[in-house]
């Protein structure tokens, strides 16, 4: 099956000097690609381009495998491999390809890789003995062709079930582009859904105040939404003499074949008949993607599973994804004063759905937020930096690591307590702690980060002068920890002197805390691809080679952080 591709272009209208919104979109089809299906199944989809994830924007398109793997993955232009990368981790073994026309595929969560590109995996892990790696061929040195079977389809690294992760990247600028607007065959009548309306006080820079937000649930359908009584009134202290409101909404879209919950494409906020606030989800930039987290009403994502996206920004918010703001999408209102609200939010397919009621500031007082974070050194704030040096520990926070001002949390005693672990960051920081009466070597010595729910997480640093030091991108709780235990290595499905031919051997291999650095098979001294799944219960596979015959010595080495070594020989016969 071919796809005669077209590229859609979304022509926004809007009439910014009208009292009244006369026209939020226009479509029109512009011929340019002729793009070949990455599967020859019809193309479903688990998640699109945009949805709302941990930390990030999903940047392209998870197509159904029909809960399988094994799905022959078809290079969708001319083109040369410019990138591979296999990890237990993350998309997994994934391939990417640059075209002529300045685009790039990626196709992630591969099973394998097939004809010459699995014969040049083969020979890149054999090369660096590792069974994760990643190589950037020499450009044109492994050529595709349109349609070519390159990989098959598969459930590796962090992806919960099978399925192919797509992308279409600009190779110039590596921004991920909406694979929906190049019209692959993929059905949607279905307009999208607005869940729900959520209302702030903001400070001028576009900061929450806390305590200071309300929430009304949204009721419809056939994209005709609105709230009870089609009025939001807020108390007169949410308004203030220097700052704002702010809202956001939960919206998502469907697709027709399927029911999960995906991403709204463009949305637009129009107050009194003004157009204030439009998002575009034309395109993201991998190096702003983790801004997500001021982008989402991060505890209503992460604690109700709410999809509530705001339609104004703080003023270090870099997200290319709003195509137009007025004063950053922040209303200015006064006690006593309403505005007219209208959300509009279409698909790609120029599906539409809206949300129309009256935003009421009841009489009073309004609030003055200008000390509200006061004093400054109770805060950390997003664009001023914290440095702590004392024999119990050092922390080095640059600026640019928090969303809005966040309460600053520092105590050191037995442990190093810094910042609340639900709150997220941007970037990492440093930390140096000492290791008191040091007994066993540097490598040994490793920081413990524990978070609020208890569970501890290794952060792996460098040790020198008896000192810990690492860069974490989470608060909590760290002391400097040893790990001195070797990994554990079970065989799962034969034993030892046991004839293992035509078998594919699997074991568990666990570390108790600092992780597994490295992983290896080898049969009389030759090293094998040990592969990695973590999602597997036994995890580490290693599938014999056909010309391995007789009585063989098969030794499985793992190391972990900290330099533990583990061993287990077995004689098998193939």
């Amino acid at each position: 099956m071919v796809i005669k591709v077209l590229l859609k272009a979304l022509v926004v209208v809007i009439f910014f000097i009208s009292s009244s919104w006369n026209s939020f979109s226009q479509w029109e089809k512009v011929e340019r690609f002729d793009f070949h299906p990455p599967l020859d199944i019809p193309l479903v989809l688990a998640a699109n381009f945009g949805e709302l994830r941990t930390n990030h924007f999903h940047t392209g398109l998870d197509f159904k495998t029909n809960r399988q793997i094994g799905y022959k993955i078809y290079a969708i232009e001319d083109g040369f491999v410019s990138r591979i990368k296999i990890s237990p981790w993350g998309y997994g073994h994934a391939i990417y390809i640059d075209h002529p026309n300045g685009l790039t595929s990626v196709y992630a969560h591969c099973d394998e890789f097939v004809g010459e590109i699995g014969e040049l995996v083969s020979h890149r892990q054999k090369l660096e003995q590792n069974f994760a790696f990643e190589y950037y061929p020499p450009k044109d040195s492994l050529q595709v062709k349109r349609g070519q079977v390159i990989a098959k389809s598969g459930n590796t690294g962090g992806s919960t079930a099978p399925h192919l992760h797509f992308e279409i990247r600009d190779t110039k600028s590596e921004n991920a582009l909406n694979p929906l607007l190049f019209d692959f065959e993929i059905k949607d009548t279905r307009r999208p859904t607005i869940r729900g309306v959520k209302v702030y006080a903001v400070t001028k820079e576009g900061y929450r105040v806390p305590n200071k937000a309300k929430v009304l649930n949204a009721f419809g359908a056939n994209g005709k939404y609105s709230i009870s009584g089609n009025t939001l009134t807020i108390p007169a202290n949410y308004t203030s003499t220097d700052g704002g409101i702010g809202l956001a909404f939960d919206a998502i879209d469907q697709l027709d074949a399927a029911d999960n919950v995906c991403g709204i494409f463009k949305a637009f906020l129009i107050v009194d008949g003004d157009t204030v606030f439009v998002q575009d989800m034309t395109r993201i930039a991998f190096e702003s993607n983790r801004y997500i987290n001021c982008h989402k009403d991060y505890e209503e994502f992460h604690t109700k599973r709410r999809h509530y996206q705001k339609t104004y920004k703080t003023i270090h918010n870099p997200l290319p994804i709003y195509a137009f703001t007025q004063n950053n999408g922040i209303l200015k209102m006064e006690p006593g004063e309403q505005r007219k609200i209208e959300y509009i939010c279409v698909d790609t397919e120029g599906n539409k759905a809206s949300l129309h009621f009256k935003l009421v500031a009841a009489n009073g007082e309004s609030s003055n937020w200008n000390e509200l974070y006061s004093p400054s050194d109770a805060y950390l704030f997003p664009d001023s930096a914290f440095m702590e040096n004392s024999p119990e520990g050092v922390v080095l926070f640059p600026p640019g690591l928090v969303y809005e001002p966040t309460p600053l949390i520092h105590k050191s005693s037995e442990a190093l307590i810094f910042g609340n672990p639900a709150i997220p960051l941007q970037e990492k920081f440093k930390v140096m702690l000492p290791i008191k009466n040091q007994s066993l070597p540097d490598e040994k010595y490793l920081i413990a980060r524990k978070h609020s729910n208890g569970i501890l997480y290794p952060e792996i640093g460098n040790v020198k002068d008896g000192w810990v030091t690492t860069w974490v991108k989470n608060f909590g709780t760290f002391s400097v920890t040893t790990d001195t235990i070797a990994p554990v290595i079970s065989a799962r499905n034969f034993s030892n002197n046991s004839n293992v031919k035509g078998k594919t051997l699997l074991w568990a291999i666990s570390d108790n805390f600092s992780g597994l650095a490295d992983y290896d098979v080898f049969v009389d001294g030759e090293w094998f691809v040990l592969k990695y799944e973590p999602k597997r219960a036994a995890g580490f596979s290693f599938t014999p080679p056909s010309h391995l015959t007789g009585k063989k010595e098969v030794l499985v080495r793992a190391i972990d952080y900290c330099g533990n070594v583990q061993e287990v020989v077995y004689q098998l016969s193939f």
